[in-house]
């Protein structure tokens, strides 16, 4: 790679200002008081990044519809950069779902975020991790105070300042007592009974602490106190794996 493509491809990645960066709620225990928060741009804040980097007329982007299974729809996105060295456009792709508000142009607006993330743009947000926030409730919603707001920002700045052993991963600071959530592995999501041979039981998604990590896993009994939004600890899971078909078992737990 040449230096000038060198230079392309570090600007690309380098992190956005805390004022581009905006966190959504991806997450909200049981209590509706707290949730987790993950940081995100905007596309507007992308396609600036490229105007800047390799010029306005110098990227495109093509879409097309990808798949469509039932009512879940979404779309492809193809992000170009001409290659002044070789003389030709490349072009990366990717693809996203429709979302619920605004399908189509939400399912285009993520699709273009992740084929620009295959050029490095804000792939290092993949790499922070989520953090627990105090929310408000907001109709249907979530939405977080201005005062968590700040805090975000500033553990931000100090993530992506630090040095680059350590900017791989949001440091923790300690929240408030009245935001801070009890120590725990994962967090329910969502809870569905089932029959198994063995008897009664349960299939549970989960989320871990650090919003990174989404598992499904089987509980081969029935449990009244694990429903959606209760804390789990001590949690041992063990894969299990017959040739066709994995899983994960969960074998033991404490609800925190």
């Amino acid at each position: 790679m040449s230096k000038a493509a060198n230079e392309i491809k570090t600007a690309l990645a380098a992190p956005f200002p805390a004022c581009e960066v905006e966190w959504r709620i991806q997450h909200v225990i049981k209590d509706k008081l707290r949730g987790l928060a993950v940081p995100y741009v905007q596309s507007r804040a992308i396609q600036s990044r490229l105007d800047d980097v390799v010029g306005a007329y110098n990227w495109k982007a093509e879409y097309k519809p990808w798949h469509n299974v039932g009512n879940s729809a979404s779309q492809l996105c193809g992000l170009a950069i001409y290659c002044e060295e070789r003389g030709e456009w490349i072009q990366k792709w990717d693809g996203a779902e429709n979302t619920d508000i605004e399908p189509v142009k939400g399912g285009i607006s993520d699709s273009f975020k992740r084929a620009a993330v295959q050029w490095g743009v804000g792939r290092y947000l993949y790499g922070l991790a989520a953090t627990w926030v105090k929310v408000e409730e907001r109709g249907k919603t979530y939405i977080i105070p201005d005062e968590e707001q700040k805090r975000l920002d500033s553990v931000y700045e100090k993530a992506v300042n630090a040095p680059p052993s350590n900017v791989s991963r949001l440091p923790a600071p300690a929240p408030a007592q009245t935001v801070a959530a009890p120590p725990f592995e994962y967090a329910v999501r969502a809870v569905e009974q089932r029959q198994f041979a063995s008897g009664n039981g349960m299939v549970l998604r989960l989320i871990s602490a650090d919003g990174k990590k989404n598992v499904e896993a089987f509980l081969q009994r029935a449990d009244d106190s694990i429903a959606e939004g209760v804390f789990l600890k001590n949690v041992k899971l063990t894969l299990h794996n017959n040739g066709s078909y994995k899983c994960s078992i969960m074998e033991s737990y404490e609800v925190a």
